[in-house]
C-alpha cells in the first residue's frame, strides 16, 4: 500500500517503493522495462529503435544509513536514468547510495 507511481516530468515517471531492497527494486524495474519492450509499440520517428522502449534509473538507500533527503535520492535516480540513456537506452541502471 505504500508503493506509489506518478508522472514526474513530460516523459518521466517516478516509482517509490519504500519497503523494497535493491534486489526487489531491480526486479520491478526490469519487469517494467521488459513489459514495455514486449508491447512492440511502433516508434516511427525514432532514429534509435523501431519500437518504444524505456530506460530506468533506480536509486536505493537505507534511510538510517544513506541519504535522508528525498530530493537527493531523486537526483541519484535521475543520474542513473541519464547514464542508461547515454549507454544505449532500453536498460535499467541502479545506484546504491
Amino acid at each position: 500500500q505504500e508503493d506509489f507511481v506518478g508522472r514526474y516530468g513530460g516523459e518521466e515517471f517516478g516509482v517509490v517503493l519504500p519497503n523494497t531492497q535493491s534486489q526487489g527494486a531491480s526486479y520491478v524495474a526490469e519487469s517494467m522495462r521488459r513489459a514495455i519492450e514486449e508491447l512492440q509499440i511502433p516508434h516511427q520517428s525514432s532514429p534509435i529503435s523501431d519500437f518504444v522502449t524505456i530506460s530506468i534509473g533506480v536509486a536505493v538507500t537505507q534511510p538510517q544509513e544513506g541519504i535522508s533527503s528525498p530530493l537527493l535520492l531523486l537526483q541519484f535516480a535521475d543520474q542513473a536514468l541519464y547514464e542508461g540513456k547515454q549507454n544505449g537506452r532500453n536498460r535499467v541502471v541502479i545506484r546504491q547510495v
